[in-house]
Formats: C-alpha cells, sequence, structure tokens
C-alpha cells in the first residue's frame, strides 16, 4: 500500500512538473507556422531574472528560423520567464547591451515555435531594438575629379598630352595618402561622331587614366573603368557652325574620376 502511495505521488509530482514546464507562461496565440498577429510580451517584473543577461553577441546572430529548443537553449540559455521547455510555443528573454558611457540597453526577445516546436519568429521590445544594436554608417564619401579631355589628351586622340599626364601624377599622389576603397574612371564624348566611334574614344581615354595610375602606384584592383560615349552629356548646344558647335559641346569632352573612401564614417545611433 505504502509502495502504491508511494508511486503515485511520484507520478503525481512528475505530471504537475510536466504541466507547469508545458504551459506556464505562454502569452501569445501562435498559429500552427509558429507567427502570431499579436504577440504579447510579459512584464519584466514577471521574470525571475528581471536583470536579465549579457547575451553573446554573435550567439544571437547565429539564431535563424527552424532551430529546435535545444539548439537556441546552447545559443541564448534558459528563457527568463516560467515558460518551460517542452510543449510551449513561445520563450521570452530580457536581453542587456552594452553602451560606451551609457546605460544598458535593455531589450525583450521572444521567440515562437511552429507545431513541430522549430522556431519560426523572432521579435523584439522595443521593436527597433535590433536596428539600434548595429552601428549605423554613413554612405563611404565619393569624390568625383573632372579632366577636361581637351587638356588632357591630343586632338581627337586617346594620348595623354603634358598637362594630362602633370594633372594625373598631383592625382596618383592624392590617392597614395587616401588609400580609396574604389576608383571609378569614366570617358565621356560630345555628340560628334558616330556611336561606335565616340564609345571606343572614350574607353580609350579612360584606359589611358588608368594605366597612367596604375603607373604610378596605384592597385590596379581598385580601378574600374568605363567608357559611355555621348550618353551624359553636361551640357547641350544648338546646332552652329562646326567650330563653333565644337567650342559649345567642350564640357560633354571629359573623363570623370570618382574615388571612394576606404571606410565608411560612424554615426551615433543613439537618441
Amino acid at each position: 500500500m505504502n509502495s502504491f502511495k508511494s508511486f503515485a505521488g511520484r507520478t503525481l509530482v512528475i505530471a504537475c512538473a510536466s504541466l507547469l514546464l508545458a504551459a506556464c507562461g505562454t502569452h501569445s496565440t501562435v498559429d500552427e507556422q509558429g507567427h502570431s498577429a499579436a504577440p504579447q510580451f510579459p512584464s519584466i517584473s514577471d521574470s525571475y531574472r528581471p536583470q536579465g543577461s549579457y547575451v553573446n553577441l554573435e550567439n544571437l546572430a547565429k539564431v535563424q528560423p527552424g532551430m529546435g529548443k535545444a539548439q537556441l537553449y546552447e545559443l541564448l540559455g534558459t528563457p527568463h520567464f516560467q515558460e518551460g521547455l517542452f510543449a510551449v510555443r513561445e520563450w521570452d528573454y530580457i536581453l542587456r547591451f552594452r553602451r560606451p558611457a551609457q546605460a544598458d540597453r535593455v531589450c525583450q526577445y521572444k521567440v515562437l515555435f511552429d507545431k513541430g516546436m522549430l522556431a519560426q519568429s523572432f521579435l523584439y521590445s522595443p521593436a527597433d531594438c535590433q536596428q539600434r544594436l548595429k552601428p549605423a554608417t554613413a554612405p563611404a564619401p565619393v569624390q568625383s575629379i573632372t579632366l577636361a579631355a581637351d587638356a588632357a589628351f591630343a586632338f581627337d586622340s586617346a594620348q595623354l598630352s603634358a598637362d594630362g599626364q602633370h594633372s594625373l601624377q598631383r592625382l596618383a599622389t592624392q590617392l597614395h595618402g587616401q588609400l580609396p576603397k574604389a576608383i571609378a574612371i569614366t570617358g565621356h564624348t560630345d555628340r560628334l561622331g558616330s556611336r561606335a566611334y565616340n564609345l571606343d574614344l572614350s574607353l580609350r581615354r579612360a584606359e589611358s587614366v588608368r594605366d597612367y595610375l596604375v603607373g604610378a602606384g596605384v592597385p590596379a584592383e581598385r580601378v574600374q573603368v568605363q567608357g559611355v560615349g555621348a550618353a551624359q552629356p553636361v551640357t547641350d548646344c544648338p546646332d552652329a557652325p562646326r567650330d563653333r558647335l565644337i567650342q559649345c559641346l567642350a564640357a560633354n569632352r571629359r573623363v570623370t574620376v570618382e574615388i571612394t573612401a576606404a571606410v565608411a564614417q560612424p554615426i551615433n545611433s543613439e537618441e
């Protein structure tokens, strides 16, 4: 009899524990795919660990749909509310993140599971917490330099003039100091002449600029060239006698060098 009571008692304890692990802490209505139209975050004061934990950011970045609970446990640890480990469809965490010279950022993190108990949804409160954790960066600044083709090249040629070489030597010295991430060289012509001829001339002039800079020590792998012919004019001129038209269209005959800086400048994303 005593043996039976002991067995029954143990069974009851196990059953209660299983129910506790399976049902406690469920707040949201989660569909079979592991999504919720109205996810509910529990109050931090209801957590058994309201101070939260400092999560490893590398581990957090590894979290992805399709993970099982054991995998999440390895990456994030146990959830911070009495939610259980087995049949529950959501886990909640309180995460803390260090910030230089500021108080920690505290975010709640919710994982929703599908009917097969695989993680499918990952939610933050506040909702923009994840974006705030990423250091924002400004686009790398781009410097544009224009070489007038009439000054940099011999007439109707891709051969650099003495003035053109002198300008490029100054530019090469500047680039050595900047160590840019990328250099885009684009050749342009005016509208006079055939399309095929202008495309070829514009490309050959861009290549001449590249070859000079590379010869002056600029890394070739950072330089790209293209010729666009007359497709990107900066000025338009009415029909006129040829000499006057050539003079009017001079601004279109050019080579542009766009220099992208090596490092983007950080922006403080905190309010």
